[in-house]
């Protein structure tokens, strides 16, 4: 149990993932989702237009339900939709100190996954729900239960 009270309280530097892909919102649907696929990402930082904009994100999630199946009246295709249609704008941001704690309470208040970690204006890392669930699963055995 210690070791998860010492996981919870990481900055989020610790587990936060410093190689991240990013694309234009020009980019096509179809293009974000080779991306994905070759960098088995679920998710995909999307560049300002300029220094007035802020970053953006395309999911899966975002795929699949804005162009897989948008619903009846909604007429979208992977190769023809650009990325700025359907990705979500703009992002929650948060400092490589702030603790894993309440990273996972900003996700849980306001339903999302991933993270920007941020330093001034300068994207640094991404932390996601998966990222603390593997570290979870890699801590030790204790006593008689066994990690996740």
């Amino acid at each position: 149990m210690d070791q998860l009270i010492t996981l919870r309280t990481l900055p989020v530097s610790a587990l936060m993932q410093k190689e991240f892909h990013k694309i234009k919102g020009s980019c096509t649907v179809a293009e974000a989702l080779q991306i994905m696929k070759k960098s088995a990402e679920s998710g995909l930082l999307v560049e300002p237009r300029n220094e007035d904009d802020c970053y953006g994100i395309v999911t899966e999630k975002d795929i699949l339900e804005k162009v897989i199946d948008p619903g009846e009246d909604v007429h979208r295709d992977p190769w023809n939709t650009p990325v700025f249609q359907i990705m979500s704008k703009p992002l929650i941001s948060v400092n490589p100190g702030l603790r894993i704690k309440y990273a996972l309470r900003l996700m849980k208040r306001t339903n999302i996954r991933r993270l920007t970690v941020m330093e001034g204006n300068k994207v640094v890392g991404v932390l996601n729900m998966a990222d603390v669930l593997h570290a979870v699963e890699e801590l030790p055995v204790h006593d008689d239960h066994v990690a996740l």
